[in-house]
């Protein structure tokens, strides 16, 4: 008999798991993501970590951090939708072309 399979939400995961996670994966997740749809037919972001007795698929939050940066992204400059009514400070000078 193979390894049991467990798909776990990361929030959910004893500190020791969590532990030996970032210890396998120190220098992120993000080469490692994989995608799936679950039974509601959403799409659902997990990275894959294994233990001596199970097989974990470990989900990601919703709001991972490409999705968090993307929406900064989009919204950065909506603050700034008229440019030309901005000031230029006195310590800096524009470029000529």
């Amino acid at each position: 008999m193979g390894k049991q399979r467990i798909l776990k939400a990361y929030e959910q995961l004893p500190e020791h798991l969590v532990v030996k996670l970032k210890e396998r994966y120190p220098d992120g997740f993000d080469d490692h993501i994989i995608t799936f749809t679950n039974s509601k037919g959403e799409i659902e972001v997990a990275i894959p970590f294994d233990t001596e007795e199970v097989y974990y698929l470990v989900k990601l939050p919703r709001t991972s951090a490409a999705e968090e940066e993307e929406d900064v992204e989009s919204s950065q400059y909506n603050e700034f939708d008229n440019f030309e009514s901005l000031d230029i400070a006195d310590d800096v000078t524009e470029d000529e072309e």
